[in-house]
């Protein structure tokens, strides 16, 4: 199998990018496609179509090739994987959690041994129930993915193929394990600091209280924030995706949960996925400038599982970007150096994965490895 990953930040350089991968001699049949959504999704579509390549998309919150990271552009990333060893599912519903079984059933029932890489809207999907469908169906199917980008507009994020799109919805690349090896990993590097905390109320990923005060009025006294905030919600979350909270759950896993906004009315704080009330927490921050050294050496990992992949896919979350600015362009970098093969991702609103000595799980400010292999 090959990979080849061209970019543009119009249709025209994309156009032009892609004569000059398969004038190699290179008949790709697969386009995984990270777009903004300021690109024009329907055009690329158009394009891929009239060259008979299946498309697997998502709109980006920012995008990573190789070792350069980029905003508002496309990239893409073009592999000849045999039609038979892969299957494309997508499909819109309310009910992920239904879908997800659905997902699933149609993985095992396609393959005999599959993994999965999904995305999802990342404005109106629970990752937690795409994660419990599947796990519900069958917890040894190996599942990974992210949840689509809108550029931080946070009105609407997209998947989207070869006929379908949707801001509801799931698509997955269904792959057949016993002919493409497929492995992961997820890290974030943060570490814990302070006393653990309770949240003591919440709806879904809205926090509300922690330890019985307003949540906002927790993180400013905690971290001493002395700029004026009042009516400046992006400020706060500019500032506070830094500071994740580590929540402990139920399964024994540890993981991340970002604030995204603000509510000035009631100061409370959205956060990019679900905090349970009741739920432990601690605030986390980065180590600093070796946090990106300690990505690096836990995924290298994977080199024990994979030690040549043809392909390196990343999803890291868009919050971890504003957190760490310019370090990102250095991780990137870093990670495509462990195999020094084609690296495509993108900037999203959360990440699916599994860290060491956890099962699969739905996380903020981390990053998720996925390599592939064909086997010989």
């Amino acid at each position: 199998m090959k990979a080849i990953n061209i970019q543009g930040t119009s249709i025209g350089e994309v156009k032009s990018a892609f004569a000059k991968a398969v004038s190699q001699n290179f008949a790709p049949t697969l386009a995984i496609v990270f777009c903004s959504i300021a690109q024009d999704r329907k055009e690329l579509v158009t394009f891929l179509n009239g060259h008979n390549i299946q498309i697997f998309g998502s709109t980006t919150a920012g995008e990573v090739i190789d070792n350069e990271i980029t905003e508002g552009a496309t990239v893409i990333m073009l592999l000849d994987i045999k039609r038979e060893h892969y299957s494309i599912f997508s499909k819109s519903s309310k009910n992920t959690l239904e879908i997800a079984k659905e997902m699933a059933t149609t993985a095992k029932n396609t393959f005999n041994d599959p993994s999965i890489i999904v995305v999802s809207s990342g404005l109106t999907v629970d990752a937690e129930d795409i994660i419990n469908g599947v796990q519900n169906f069958d917890n040894k199917i190996p599942l990974y993915g992210g949840l689509a980008g809108d550029d931080l507009k946070m009105t609407a994020s997209y998947v989207f193929s070869n006929d379908f799109e949707s801001d509801n919805g799931l698509l997955a690349l269904i792959i057949d394990n016993k002919k493409v090896h497929v492995a992961g990993l997820a890290t974030s590097g943060w570490d814990n600091i302070g006393v653990e905390k309770t949240i003591t109320k919440s709806d879904g990923n809205i926090v509300y209280s922690i330890d019985d005060e307003p949540a906002l009025d927790v993180f400013v006294k905690f971290f001493q924030f002395t700029e004026n905030l009042h009516d400046r919600a992006e400020v706060i979350a500019m500032n506070f995706a830094q500071y994740p909270l580590q929540m402990k759950k139920e399964n024994g896993n540890v993981v991340l949960r970002a604030p995204l906004m603000a509510n000035m009315e009631d100061s409370s704080l959205i956060f990019a996925g679900g905090i349970p009330e009741g739920s432990k927490v601690q605030f986390s921050v980065p180590p600093g400038f070796d946090l990106v050294d300690k990505t690096r050496d836990s995924i290298s990992v994977l080199k024990d599982t994979m030690e040549n992949p043809d392909a390196v896919i990343v999803f890291s979350c868009k919050a971890r970007h504003l957190a760490l600015g310019p370090i990102m362009e250095d991780e990137a970098g870093k990670l495509r150096s462990i195999w020094d093969k084609p690296l495509l991702g993108f900037f999203t609103y959360g990440e699916i994965g599994t860290a060491v000595n956890s099962t699969c799980d739905f996380h903020n400010e981390t990053c998720s490895m996925v390599v592939l292999e064909e086997r010989k």
